[in-house]
């Protein structure tokens, strides 16, 4: 390496290193400074947004109708009768907003004679065979599941509420049966229902309501059942391969008639 070359590389050496201070040294501007606030800003704000979607929506329950137990939102903010659970003190009593709503009118009273309580629960259980009966027809998988738990009462049962189910889901309940056990429900629930509106002082248009949501209610479930329950009219010509029926051995198939004595 001549002389030359080496101050050549020594000036390099030196003009590379000024430049790194230079740089190293360089103040942040105030545009530098914006930009990064921007970000930031930015940055604080998707983050924020990510976590009230989070808050506000981990409530996944459809809102119902305003006024009831565990309801939120408007009246029809999304359609259903109501919320899937917590919103009734009865088995299946999410099925229908009648049921929940003819219950309201009791859940805040005080009965001022002794059978009114008593009475009260009775209806409960009505209410409760009509909405776990609904839940049952209405499934998908053909099971007794919620009227499978219900007791059977003596005061308007004609038979286990389950067994009523099953009947249905074998095509095996003829209209009268179906008629005789939902008059049945009918005429006591209507009956205890005018005991309940005097035990806890309803006044008559309360009375009024508390019939005509019962009276929902009985209809919407006979609807369902009848669709579901009730056997064809005509059977098929053909029928099922196990039906009995008559059988010809294939070797007497072109035999004529038999005329003897015996």
């Amino acid at each position: 390496m001549n002389f030359w070359d080496g101050r050549i590389i020594r000036r390099i050496t030196e003009i590379y290193s000024t430049t790194r201070m230079e740089v190293a040294a360089a103040p942040i501007t105030l545009s530098q400074n914006s930009f990064f606030i921007f970000v930031a800003a930015l940055i604080a704000l998707v983050a924020g947004f990510v976590l009230y979607m989070v808050i506000s929506r981990k409530n996944t329950l459809p809102s119902g109708l305003t006024g009831l137990a565990g309801t939120v939102g408007p009246i029809g903010q999304e359609g259903f009768q109501g919320p899937s659970r917590g919103v009734s003190t009865i088995p299946c009593g999410q099925e229908s907003a009648d049921a929940i709503a003819v219950l309201d009118m009791f859940a805040s009273r005080v009965s001022l004679t002794e059978e009114g309580t008593p009475d009260l629960n009775e209806f409960k259980q009505i209410l409760s065979k009509l909405c776990c009966m609904k839940h049952d027809l209405m499934s998908t998988n053909q099971v007794v599941a919620s009227m499978m738990s219900l007791p059977y009462n003596n005061n308007h049962d004609r038979e286990n509420p389950a067994d009523t189910v099953a009947r249905c889901f074998t095509k095996s309940m003829p209209m009268r049966d179906l008629d005789i056990t939902f008059g049945t429900w009918k005429e006591r629930g209507l009956s205890l229902l005018s005991r309940l509106c005097t035990s806890y002082s309803l006044s008559n248009g309360e009375s009024e309501k508390a019939v005509k949501h019962f009276t929902n209610l009985w209809s919407d479930v006979l609807k369902i059942a009848k669709n579901v329950c009730i056997p064809s009219e005509k059977a098929s010509e053909s029928g099922s391969p196990r039906d009995p029926r008559g059988f010809t051995p294939g070797k007497v198939e072109d035999l004529g008639p038999y005329n003897g004595y015996y």
